[in-house]
């Protein structure tokens, strides 16, 4: 049973359908057994359960949101001999924040990476916990991601400035939505829209493949419908893939959004600071004295990796490892082959950002006075998108304007004009093409508008993801079978329980930090009961990190007498503390579904 009080969402439905099935066939079962984790019991009847304290060492290969993350929850547990290294010179992965410095302008910068969180359930956490953990409440504030000003900010395709619509596309959507109840029953959702014995397996679609073949689309019929809905060439992802970004974006649709101000990056910066720090955790019933503080590196390369064990070398190394998987090349005699194809072959899509500081926010002054606060311009043009700010510092002070954002084919078109910054010399220029470009598009969008864009007192900055020495992408996209073939093979522990995955790859939600962090969790859960330390387990799951204000017991009003299946306590006594509201924090795995994956890695390292 998953947690009754927390969200779920299509998502990590889909992602739990898939494990479950998965395990079924590794296995070798029809069905899996309802399995619980009691202090009295351990993964089988019967067995006794030690809780020695780890004292091994314990290696982080990357420090972005998910590598932060998985430290802060072994500093709270208070685990020493944790290392972080980090190739590049920062911390933070695609929470990447470019300032403009010397600048006096209230914000003259702009998110390379992250940069916006829906308030939907599934994502909630990650706004309480940066709130209130990380003490950034302040700093949470409203981001605007459409424009209630009439007219909204000016669109252009096919060289007029008119929408582009295409009703089909949505009404078939929303018809999967209607007809497999999606919205209502996630499980049985997706069981049939997943059942193997009534073909085709929708999974193994692209959804250009799928409107070709099953809806008998024209190839321009397709054309317009994914220009309408998305950048080109994300058709060609799994039809999987689209009904849950859709299913997504549909929750999210009247719902509000927010921003850090200062930056994404203040997020994993802070995460910084308090695995730095020695006052944090506070001192209360879980933490007599603060936990040790991680060993941070950065400017280091992880080359090689070893596990030493009584002086005899081992090819293996006790990690967790955030890095993107295309970053792996593991060369372990023992390594699961399926693994090894999924580091090969999972697909990362691409984004370019490129954005202009103008000497004042022109967009504010067209002839219907129309003041465009937020929102974003779409368009068929080079730029694709157009982000405008969601603030207004003044009309007559420097502004910056996302000028292009875009994904996929757009972004790999666009990226190609990015220059390589990490060449000593090389700075952004008002005379780079790519700006050019940007300009030029601007005016077209903008077009009979009483002022436009000029190259006066202007500077830029563009970023392609897919450039990035340490990312080799923008996010995770599975393309069609990866979700059911390579999704599961990654979750759990490997070589023997000695190297983990982690990071937004390997959750449901790729591309969110939610996903990051959701996938930091779940994999600290399986390190933990794979070693038995259920007083850690415990104390993970009554933390902020687990759906707890970390005081005396969870946040959803259950009580800490002990485990059962699945949810998080049974009741136990009200000491009125901790009632302030929960931490829903979004497991794709509930506690039987991970017990089994467990007992099922285990007896492949002993075969």
């Amino acid at each position: 049973m998953r947690f009754e009080s927390q969200p779920i969402s299509t998502r990590a439905a889909f992602a739990q359908s898939i494990l479950y099935e998965y395990i079924k066939k590794k296995s070798g079962k029809s069905e899996l057994p309802d399995l619980q984790l009691t202090p009295e019991k351990g993964i089988s009847d019967g067995e006794p359960v030690p809780d020695p304290a780890y004292t091994g060492r314990i290696c982080i290969v990357g420090a972005g949101a998910c590598g932060l993350y998985l430290a802060m929850m072994l500093k709270y547990l208070g685990f020493s001999n944790v290392d972080i290294l980090e190739a590049s010179d920062r911390v933070g992965g695609r929470c990447f924040t470019y300032p403009k410095a010397g600048d006096t302008a209230t914000h003259s910068y702009y998110d390379i990476g992250a940069m916006r969180i829906p308030d939907i359930p599934w994502m909630e956490h990650v706004l309480n916990f940066t709130r209130e953990t990380l003490g950034l409440a302040d700093k949470v504030v409203p981001y605007i991601y459409t424009s209630d000003e009439k007219p909204g900010p000016p669109v252009c395709y096919n060289f007029k400035n008119e929408p582009l619509k295409d009703p089909a596309f949505s009404e078939i959507m929303d018809t999967f939505m209607s007809e497999y109840n999606f919205m209502n029953d996630f499980y049985g959702a997706f069981a049939k829209w997943m059942d193997p014995t009534k073909p085709p397996l929708k999974d193994n679609y692209s959804t250009r493949a799928w409107l070709m073949i099953e809806k008998n689309w024209s190839y321009k019929k397709i054309a317009n419908a994914e220009l309408s809905d998305t950048s080109t060439g994300l058709f060609d992802q799994p039809l999987t893939e689209t009904l849950i970004d859709y299913a997504d974006f549909a929750a999210a649709d009247s719902k509000k959004w927010y921003r850090v101000d200062g930056g994404m990056q203040t997020v994993t910066d802070t995460m910084a600071d308090l695995l730095a720090s020695e006052t944090w955790p506070s001192k209360s019933k879980f933490h007599p004295s603060p936990g040790p503080s991680p060993n941070l590196q950065t400017c280091t390369q992880v080359t090689a990796m070893s596990y030493s064990f009584n002086h005899q070398s081992k090819p293996c190394i006790k990690v967790t490892t955030t890095s993107p998987y295309s970053q792996h090349k593991p060369k372990v005699t023992n390594y699961d082959m399926t693994t090894c194809t999924g580091i090969r072959t999972l697909s990362y899509d691409r984004a370019t950002k490129v954005v202009i500081k103008f000497s004042h926010p022109w967009w504010f002054k067209n002839p219907d006075k129309t003041q465009i606060f937020g929102g974003v311009s779409s368009s068929d043009l080079p730029i694709s998108n157009v982000v405008y700010p969601s603030w207004n510092d003044g009309p007559d002070n420097p502004a910056v304007l996302m000028v292009s954002y875009n994904w996929a084919q757009d972004a790999t078109r666009m990226g190609s004009l990015v220059k390589d910054f990490s060449v000593p010399g090389v700075k952004p220029s008002k005379d780079d093409e790519i700006l050019k470009l940007c300009l030029r598009n601007l005016v077209t969008l903008w077009a009979g508008t009483e002022e436009s864009p000029s190259y006066e007192d202007l500077m830029g900055h563009a970023w392609a993801w897919s450039h990035d020495l340490y990312t080799g992408g923008a996010f995770a996209l599975f393309g069609p079978g990866q979700f059911q073939n390579v999704y599961p093979a990654f979750q759990g522990l490997h070589v023997g329980g000695h190297i983990e995955f982690c990071g937004e790859a390997l959750s449901a939600h790729h591309a969110w930090i939610s996903g990051a962090w959701a996938s930091a969790y779940m994999q600290l859960m399986h390190f933990l009961k794979d070693r038995k330390q259920l007083d850690a387990v415990r104390m993970l799951k009554e933390s902020p990190f687990g759906g707890s204000d970390g005081s005396t017991k969870p946040r959803d009003g259950h009580g800490d007498e002990k485990y059962h299946d699945g949810d998080d306590m049974d009741e136990g006594p009200d000491d009125g503390e901790g009632e302030t509201g929960g931490y829903p924090h979004p497991e794709e795995m509930d506690e039987s579904l991970l017990l089994n994956l467990l007992k099922l890695r285990q007896k492949e390292w002993k075969s």
